[in-house]
């Protein structure tokens, strides 16, 4: 009978014990899960924003929209599932790249529905009034160039009410994520030459031609050099520097001026050696006079040559504002298309 006291007492400590271990591991997870709360936070992303088009589905509900997507990303990715409308869920997922494993579809109750990007990056991009014999594949091209999937077959437009064609054509087009925008206008080669031809889509801004950011005009980039001048920030086309009026060459490369001089000073010289000293003196004093009348008609020359080109720029101002009001034109056409 002593002994069941005894028993009871050291089953008393050992329960308070246990407890006080069970306590002290709550608290421990306790605290891990806070931690974690404060290491981890929920960062929510329209990039990282789908919507689930359920089609003619009845009686789905957003555990089914859960499963579904777990299945295809993964546990404890999905941060959001909202009803947008009747048949319509928006799914909110922890990074952009997660939206990618879902862009083929999601099967719900053994159909596929639809999962379309709410930040869409699909664009009809039209090229405006292309040579009709140009083919397909030099569009195909320019596009792969650029890092932009065609997802659609390239079709071609028509006047309305006929069946003759004005030259452009559109395409339906997925932008990757580094890519914000098309150049405003491409070159291709025709039958005439390399042309350049208006290039336009939906959200479209000014990038650059060569390098695509929309940081910088071509005329600016790093990595474009006028290949008359050697200079950067403008194309040879575009180049201002002043020409040499007789052999059409910058002034930096041009040989003319200094040739003429040099072959001046060889004269001089060879007369000072054969002449006499008055002779000398005479036929120098003429060579310089002839020199210096060079100068004065190559300085002529050159500003007859400045002007023409100042005159030139005032016709292309004024060709500028004609290519601003067809621009203006191209978009409600291009609008049109992707309207119908």
């Amino acid at each position: 009978m002593d002994r069941l006291p005894a028993m009871t007492t050291a089953m008393a400590r050992e329960t308070r014990s246990g407890n006080e271990i069970d306590l002290e591991q709550r608290h421990r997870d306790g605290h891990e899960k806070e931690t974690k709360k404060e290491t981890w936070k929920r960062v929510y992303k329209k990039e990282a924003t789908v919507t689930v088009d359920l089609m003619d589905l009845d009686d789905v509900r957003a555990v089914d929209i859960i499963i579904s997507v777990t299945e295809k990303v993964g546990e404890g990715k999905i941060l959001a599932v909202r009803p947008k409308q009747t048949r319509c869920y928006e799914v909110t997922l922890e990074t952009e790249e997660d939206i990618e494993e879902l862009m083929n579809g999601i099967i719900i109750k053994g159909k596929t529905c639809e999962v379309t990007r709410l930040q869409n990056r699909d664009f009809v991009v039209s090229f405006m009034h292309l040579p009709v014999y140009m083919d397909d594949e030099d569009i195909l091209k320019k596009l792969e160039g650029w890092g932009v999937l065609p997802i659609s077959k390239i079709k071609r437009r028509f006047y309305p009410g006929t069946n003759i064609e004005d030259g452009t054509r559109f395409v339906k087009t997925r932008f990757p994520r580094e890519v914000i925008s098309l150049p405003y206008s491409t070159k291709f080669v025709t039958a005439e030459g390399p042309q350049y031809f208006r290039v336009m889509h939906s959200q479209q801004v000014k990038t650059c031609r060569l390098c695509m950011s929309p940081e910088h005009m071509v005329k600016d980039c790093p990595q474009f050099i006028c290949y008359k001048c050697n200079e950067r920030g403008h194309m040879a086309r575009d180049c201002r520097v002043v020409k040499c009026p007789d052999c059409e060459e910058v002034l930096s490369k041009c040989e003319c001026w200094m040739g003429n001089e040099e072959e001046d000073e060889e004269g001089v010289s060879g007369q000072m050696h054969d002449g006499e000293k008055e002779q000398e003196e005479g036929t120098t004093t003429t060579q310089i006079n002839e020199t210096n009348e060079n100068k004065d008609k190559g300085e002529q020359r050159k500003e007859s040559y400045i002007q023409d080109k100042q005159s030139q720029q005032g016709g292309e101002a004024e060709m500028q504002i004609a290519e601003t009001v067809e621009i203006l034109l191209d978009k409600i056409e291009h609008q049109r298309i992707v309207n119908e």
